[in-house]
């Protein structure tokens, strides 16, 4: 009878106060952590994975070693466990999992033993009849340099990616492709100059027909080091206004625009703070992206995903354009605003949150979470708040950040057509705004100033925000006849 009263008493309090999140169980054993999340759509699971040996639920203990799978209602271990081998107690790590030619896949730093008793490292993927971790067309018996998979959202083509290593007998690469059968030496990387033993390939993706790659490498031309290529059929070439070694911790490509999301910041080099979007030429700073000013160089973003034409972005930040938040926000097309509930680790310290799922149309969050809004959170949370939504930035397409630029907006003869000037020469990119913040028209020049038409646009109030790949950003209002 005292511990129904007491699961009682945690479940009112629960109501009474979380108006915004519900915890997932009560949290791993020790001091390890629920670092990635995956919804499943296939198992109708949503998959957890991390540094953890055993997560526990509300009346009992899951032995998972880093993997672990939510029905719901109660955490179990995921299919058969990956585990330490008979040489010794292993760090336990999974990276992430995703679904590749629907079948289910898993990387980390980790060993299992496949179905002849041989130890298989780093990558592997489900045998969905047995329930058996399983080897990819080949053993991968020692740690090297290849344990992840790439991208996470994957396309028509699957990467391993990581340190210098091999699988399957090939020479060491940065990178091997992978087409669900086999896998292949990437022959583009082999452009890339050779000999440095901390080389490093984060993910591999496409993006309007280019493959574009994250990495720690020597610079194709030979000039100094890279961190972020793209290989055009032919040659490597740089990625237009990325001047910043500074790492891209995740990408997602939505309506034919790549957003990148990292520890780059505009004092770096980088297109933005910590996020930005790509046209494919030219980048947009997202209102000025997302800072941690405690510590400015330890801000991040590791994740980004979309719900509900929102997207989200997680990591160590507590603000959001000119708002505060705690380590998540959502970008609407035209500024930020932040998620209500105060999330907060052991110390009482804004938490770091590591990775977000959406699952049966809820968005899921993990990390350093001991508490949000003074109630235990356990490291994975559920939003519960439905349109509940935090302080919003005025950064936007009413208050543009001008970054000491402003531009000089003049009626040309012909109704609908303006002349730009920029207060000087550049590669500016030009986005016209309606009063609800539609983009109405974009437009390109190297150069100091532009001629625009909107001409077929009916009257009313006009917002144009212009910017460098440097940061720099002018904006200006035109009331259309």
């Amino acid at each position: 009878m005292k511990s129904l009263m007491v699961i009682a008493a945690v479940l009112w309090s629960t109501a009474a106060s979380a108006q915004y999140w519900r915890a997932l169980g009560r949290g791993t054993v020790g001091p390890t952590e629920v670092q990635t999340l995956y919804g499943d759509s296939v198992s109708n699971k949503l998959l957890a994975g991390g540094t953890f040996r055993h997560i526990l639920n509300t009346t009992d203990t899951v032995l998972a070693y880093g993997q672990a799978a939510w029905n719901g209602t109660r955490w179990d271990s995921l299919a058969t466990r990956v585990q330490p081998d008979g040489g010794g107690e292993l760090v336990q790590q999974t990276y992430w999992f995703l679904r590749f030619q629907n079948r289910l896949y898993s990387c980390g730093g980790f060993g299992f033993f496949d179905s002849s008793g041989q130890v298989n490292r780093g990558l592997a993927r489900l045998d969905e009849t047995t329930h058996q971790w399983e080897a990819l067309e080949c053993l991968n018996p020692n740690f090297g340099g290849m344990e992840t998979l790439e991208p996470r959202d994957p396309q028509n083509t699957l990467y391993a990616t990581g340190y210098m290593g091999t699988v399957c007998g090939y020479p060491q690469s940065c990178v091997f492709r992978y087409d669900g059968s086999a896998f292949h030496i990437w022959e583009p990387f082999n452009q890339i100059p050779q000999g440095l033993n901390d080389a490093y390939v984060g993910t591999v993706f496409d993006f309007q027909g280019k493959t574009y790659m994250t990495c720690s490498l020597p610079d194709p031309d030979g000039s100094g080091f890279v961190s972020f290529i793209r290989w055009n059929g032919n040659s490597w070439e740089h990625v237009p206004g990325w001047n910043t070694l500074s790492p891209i911790k995740d990408i997602s490509i939505h309506n034919d625009t790549l957003y990148v999301a990292g520890t780059f910041s505009l004092a770096d080099g980088g297109p933005g703070n910590l996020v930005a979007a790509f046209d494919g030429e030219n980048w947009s700073d997202m209102g000025g992206g997302l800072s941690y000013p405690p510590v400015p160089m330890s801000g991040a973003v590791l994740d980004l995903e979309w719900f509900h034409d929102d997207l989200l972005a997680c990591g160590r930040f507590i603000k959001a354009g000119n708002t505060d938040c705690t380590g998540i926000a959502k970008w609407d097309g035209h500024q930020w605003c932040s998620f209500a509930g105060a999330i907060h680790d052991e110390f009482g310290n804004n938490a770091r949150i590591t990775d977000m799922a959406i699952w049966r149309d809820s968005l899921y969050i993990c990390g350093g979470i001991n508490s949000i809004d003074g109630e235990p959170m356990y490291q994975v949370a559920q939003w519960i708040g439905g349109d509940a939504t935090g302080d919003c930035s005025t950064v936007g397409i009413n208050e543009v950040r001008t970054h000491n630029s402003t531009l000089s907006v003049s009626p040309l003869d012909e109704p609908g057509r303006w002349n730009v000037q920029f207060p000087k020469a550049g590669n500016w990119n030009v986005i016209a705004y309606d009063a609800l913040g539609r983009p109405v028209g974009n437009w390109h020049v190297n150069g100091g100033q532009l001629d625009i038409d909107l001409g077929s646009q009916i009257q009313g109030l006009y917002v144009l925000r212009a910017s460098l790949p440097s940061g720099e950003v002018g904006s200006a209002k035109i009331i259309q006849p």
